[in-house]
């Protein structure tokens, strides 16, 4: 878990600046394809919210009757209920991939957005097992990691398992999930360097 704490210890302390970079990305494409996705899902579990950014989105635009939005970083999590007041009832720190253990609950929708590739792959890998165990049947799953960026800054001491298309369509699909749609974008941010995956997955019935 060292190098998860690491990142953890990194958002603690940039949590202000880093919520502020979130707020202002480009990432209009990315909410309505996961709008398109989850969008009919009653119940949504988020795993690593940042600043609110997505969460506040679905739940202005669906009829969500369980939310559950989580972070590792106690100070992204209130920095989420600052820039969005109304997910406060819904926020909770959760660590992966050990808080998935504790979780008993089941969604008809999970999403991670920008945080699976900051664990190491045995905790993706465990990380994606559990929450194949999480879904309902005929659930869904949505995640966007990054498969590409640049030069990593030396003050920056997150975690980054940069990996293939390939290789994370392979770690959902060993799960039992079965990919329906893997797609390519660009930086919201325009880092031109910097790719993202986007993967939906259904959990059969």
């Amino acid at each position: 878990m060292k190098t998860e704490n690491n990142t953890i210890r990194h958002y603690e302390k940039k949590a202000g600046i880093l919520a502020g970079r979130y707020e202002s990305a480009n990432v209009d494409t990315l909410q309505h394809q996961l709008l398109s996705v989850l969008g009919n899902c009653s119940s949504i579990f988020e795993l690593g919210c940042g600043s609110g950014r997505d969460a506040a989105f679905l739940l202005k635009h669906t009829e969500i009757t369980n939310l559950v939005i989580t972070d590792g970083s106690e100070e992204m999590l209130a920095q989420a209920a600052i820039l969005h007041p109304e997910l406060i009832p819904y926020l909770k720190k959760l660590e992966l991939p050990d808080g998935l253990k504790k979780d008993k609950a089941k969604f008809e929708g999970i999403y991670s957005i920008a945080a699976l590739m900051h664990m190491t792959t045995a905790n993706i890998k465990e990380t994606l097992n559990r929450i194949a165990q999480s879904l309902t049947p005929n659930g869904i799953l949505f995640i966007s990691v990054c498969t590409k960026r640049g030069e990593q800054p030396p003050d920056d001491h997150r975690t980054f398992t940069i990996k293939s298309s390939e290789w994370w369509t392979d770690q959902v699909e060993e799960t039992g999930l079965n990919v329906t749609a893997a797609t390519e974008s660009i930086d919201g941010l325009s880092r031109a360097e910097a790719r993202w995956l986007n993967i939906t997955a259904i959990k059969p019935n």
